[in-house]
């Protein structure tokens, strides 16, 4: 990468070199008869206004690594110096964004991340299919130097070095949902790796409607239930279950119940409510049977082995795909002689009456499976570096201590804290954290709302608002935020596994049909569907999904569980510390979404 040490890419000027050529063949193109004849003068102008405006934005494919001079801060010398003087004490964070038409949210995402996490580094990518840049938002913010700002665009990290490490070669991507996740992904590991590069330490990875905050005991508002090591007196325990969705709501389980005189395979009715579903837990039925659900991985991970017991084929990188079949890197097969690290993947017996082998749901790391053909294959022990994570009793301490509504401390506080209590390895390199819709409902009692300034709207404000969510704990995948620092680079040399567990020997394997381990996480992500005009304005790929106003009302419907009773008053505490003017200045177009597509949009310029 090029640029020296400026924090913010330019903008190439390739587009604008371009610019006249492709309005010259534009004109070339339109008889001049009919400029006279058929009201085309007024059609030229119309394009004229549209290719100024569009060919003066930022040029989205061209975004390069060249140096973008600071163009001084807007914000007074006296009030900047104490800002950074501020900044300069506390141990900031990092952030990577892949945004696609997200200028309408971006500044909130910003303010409120500078201010909560605290945000003093990040870099931006913006997808190729957005119609706008966020140069305008980001050059606000590193025109002050609180915040490290970069834009990348695609060249700036969808590459790989050669074989002999002599040149890059572009990674090409196909224009559909999984060129989205490949771009996500090669994206994640770049980002994290200039990130570490740079010294840098904790990163967050989430989305631009997303937040990250305290999850804090509510005792307003639903909470599920603490787990337990045991099941409680007279409760059936289930093991070795597997979730089915289904076509209810609730879904059901099926498993065997261990605490007969045998082992017995059972089917649940549906379950009352999802949000019971955590392992160390009891769900009930409509039948009215309970069962204390086992955690079968925890239990699993007490047995792991860190090496094959003999000598067998070792599987790395492991799945289960859609076919129920166990996929991964093979590494000394000496079965086929297949080439190390060729992907394969194995049929196996998941009802085989083995204590090892039952059920896709406890599939797990350092444990020997078998294929149909009875040969034996070692999954390698991905979970050798995960976080050992807080017991349900300090988990519940350590919640208890999270700073109420108003405390000053930050998320970074926080992790320091719990850190230097519990120690690292506790706490680990990667955070995952739960996440928790919020729903498009408004609360229309604005005294309940923290009110920063008369000159600032708070409707403008997704985390002010919009106060009702989804059943805590239900939320399928989290996010993570990564300590880069204690990462090796090697690691963050190829593409991410995923964006909810990107690193799979350092993040903990997701579950797509529980939140991770809700009421153990301190912190959670809330997800803000915002409004359908919101909802609709991105240019996504995923557009079947982001235009459907059948699936935005099933999604606001599943949001409108329960209502956060206090506020937040981040807003006004932003306010306070920048002083209104440059709050309003760094804030400016939050919550705005201008008409981005047009008539004329997909005339060919030449």
């Amino acid at each position: 990468m090029s640029g020296g040490n400026s924090p913010l890419r330019s903008l190439g000027s390739e587009r604008d070199n371009n610019k006249c050529r492709r309005f010259h063949l534009a004109l070339q193109t339109i008889p001049l008869v009919r400029l006279f004849f058929s009201g085309a003068v007024l059609y030229l102008l119309i394009i004229g206004v549209l290719i100024n405006h569009v060919f003066l934005l930022p040029s989205l494919s061209n975004i390069r690594m060249s140096t973008l001079q600071k163009n001084g801060s807007r914000i007074d010398n006296t009030q900047r110096q104490h800002l950074l003087a501020v900044a300069d004490n506390e141990e900031g964070a990092s952030a990577c964004l892949l945004v696609n038409d997200e200028n309408p949210r971006l500044p909130e995402w910003i303010a409120y991340h500078y201010h909560t996490l605290p945000l003093r580094a990040l870099t931006v990518a913006i997808d190729p299919a957005s119609r706008s840049s966020p140069l305008e938002i980001l050059q606000r913010w590193n025109d002050t130097g609180l915040i490290e700002m970069q834009l990348w665009n695609d060249d700036d990290f969808l590459y790989r070095h050669s074989a002999n490490g002599s040149k890059k070669e572009t990674i090409r991507v196909s224009a559909d949902v999984y060129g989205h996740r490949t771009r996500q992904n090669h994206f994640i590991n770049k980002c994290m790796a200039d990130f570490k590069r740079r010294n840098k330490q904790w990163v967050l990875l989430i989305d631009v409607d997303e937040y990250i905050t305290f999850n804090r005991i509510d005792e307003n508002n639903q909470e599920p239930a603490f787990p337990t090591e045991k099941a409680p007196d007279g409760i059936p325990t289930l093991m070795d279950w597997t979730w089915y969705k289904g076509g209810s709501e609730e879904g059901w389980l099926d498993g065997w119940i261990n605490n007969m005189s045998s082992p017995t395979y059972i089917t649940t009715e549906s379950l009352v409510s999802r949000t019971q579903l955590q392992p160390g837990g009891v769900v009930t039925d409509w039948a009215g049977n309970s069962y204390y659900i086992q955690d079968d991985r925890a239990l699993r991970d007490l047995e792991a082995l860190d090496e094959p017991p003999e000598e067998m084929p070792i599987l790395t990188y492991t799945m289960v795909d859609s076919e129920d079949n166990i996929c991964g890197e093979i590494v000394n097969d000496i079965y086929e002689d297949r080439w190390d690290e060729e992907w394969v993947c194995i049929e196996v017996d998941w009802e085989a009456p083995k204590d090892d082998q039952k059920k896709k749901n406890i599939f797990h790391g350092g444990h020997v499976v078998e294929d149909l053909q009875h040969r034996k294959y070692f999954l390698e022990k991905e979970q050798t570096f995960w976080p050992k994570g807080l017991s349900i009793k300090k988990a519940k301490e350590a919640r208890e201590r999270l700073p109420k509504v108003g405390e000053r401390k930050t998320i970074l506080d926080v992790v320091k804290e719990e850190t230097n209590r519990h120690g690292y390895e506790t706490i680990g390199s990667c955070i995952t954290m739960p996440r928790l819709r919020y729903g498009p409902f408004e609360d229309q009692s604005e005294a309940t709302t923290v009110m920063a300034s008369k000159e600032i709207n708070y409707k403008n404000f997704v985390t002010l608002r919009y106060r009702w969510h989804a059943a805590k704990g239900i939320y399928s995948y989290g996010k993570v935020m990564i300590d880069v620092s204690q990462i090796p680079s090697e690691k963050l040399l190829v593409e991410a596994d995923n964006v909810h567990a990107p690193l799979c020997h350092y993040c903990h394997r997701p579950v797509w049909f529980y939140s991770p381990h809700y009421v153990k996480s301190l912190f959670r992500v809330n997800h803000y569907l915002d409004s359908f005009e919101a909802y609709t304005y991105r240019k996504d790929i995923r557009v079947e999904l982001r235009q459907s106003i059948d699936r935005y009302h099933s999604l606001g419907k599943e949001g409108n569980h329960s209502m956060d009773i206090e506020g937040s008053p981040w807003l006004q505490e932003f306010v306070q510390e920048m002083g209104i003017e440059n709050a309003k200045m760094l804030l400016a177009g939050a919550g705005s979404f201008p008409k981005l597509d047009v008539n004329l949009w997909n005339i060919p310029w030449g």
